[in-house]
C-alpha cells in the first residue's frame, strides 16, 4: 500500500488519468469524509448598457466562448486588480 505524500507532483490531466486508473481506498491514510464547498455570497449589480457596448461584449463572449456575464466579471476583476496595486 501506497502513501498518497509520496507520489510525484502531476498535472491537471495526468492526475485526471491517475484517478481513473486508482483507487483512493488502495493508498495508505485515505478516509472518506463529507467535503463541503462553500462559494463566498455574490451580490448582483445591474447596469444599463448602450446597445452599442452590449454588440462588442456579446462579440467577444462568442469570440472568446466565455459567458456574457462571466466575461464582464473578469473584466471588472482585472479593473479593480490595477486598482488596488496602486
Amino acid at each position: 500500500m501506497e502513501n498518497v505524500s509520496e507520489l510525484p507532483g502531476m498535472n491537471d490531466e495526468n492526475l485526471a488519468l491517475f484517478w481513473d486508473n486508482n483507487e483512493p481506498e488502495h493508498f495508505e491514510g485515505w478516509q472518506k469524509t463529507d467535503v463541503k464547498f462553500i462559494r463566498p455570497p455574490k451580490k448582483l449589480i445591474q447596469l444599463r448598457l448602450d446597445p452599442r457596448d452590449a454588440r462588442i461584449i456579446d462579440r467577444e463572449s462568442k469570440r472568446s466562448g466565455i459567458d456574457r456575464a462571466q466575461l464582464i466579471r473578469s473584466w471588472v476583476k482585472e479593473k479593480i486588480v490595477d486598482l488596488d496595486n496602486h
